[in-house]
């Protein structure tokens, strides 16, 4: 039986010295674009940061963001809500996009992990201060790349975290 991406994805932290080629990182975008969101109204923005001086920097806004130090390339997701946005709907609608760029990571061959930003102060206001985004609220921080090694599917799957009303 062929595994679903979703059970394929894990977090992956170290990462080949190998470039992400610019036409996978779009593809990547255009995945993290499909999104659900409240109301369609696409809370979000991108930066897609290839700097090694800026990957080594963000790398040490918290003690799990390391493998920013390593990885080829990091999606930065921002919250960019429109003046009659429902904001209070924008870590759903951001959550949902992360996690597409890491499904589609897995299917284009790569390695993710999800480094959370938002809703901590201090880690939002480092990554401003490094970055210096021109618009919206630091979300989430993606470290991406070809992983050094491949890891096993493990299952999480857990009955008794289900309730079923018939």
């Amino acid at each position: 039986m062929s595994e679903s991406l979703c059970m394929k994805r894990n977090s992956v932290r170290k990462f080949q010295r190998k470039e992400v080629s610019d036409t996978v990182v779009e593809k990547l975008l255009r995945s993290a674009m499909q999104a659900p969101s409240a109301r369609n109204q696409q809370p979000w923005r991108f930066i897609v940061i290839k700097n090694r001086e800026i990957l080594t920097e963000l790398g040490g806004i918290s003690q799990g963001a390391w493998p920013l130090k390593e990885a080829p390339v990091a999606i930065l997701t921002l919250i960019d809500v429109l003046e009659d946005g429902r904001k209070e709907m924008c870590p759903q609608d951001l959550s949902a996009a992360t996690q597409n760029i890491l499904l589609e990571a897995v299917h284009q061959g790569l390695g993710g992990v999800w480094i959370g930003v938002y809703p901590l102060e201090e880690r939002m206001e480092k990554v401003e201060n490094i970055v210096r985004p021109a618009e919206g609220t630091p979300f989430s921080l993606i470290a991406l790349g070809h992983p050094e090694e491949k890891k096993d599917i493990v299952h999480r799957y857990d009955p008794a975290k289900v309730q079923v009303i018939e």
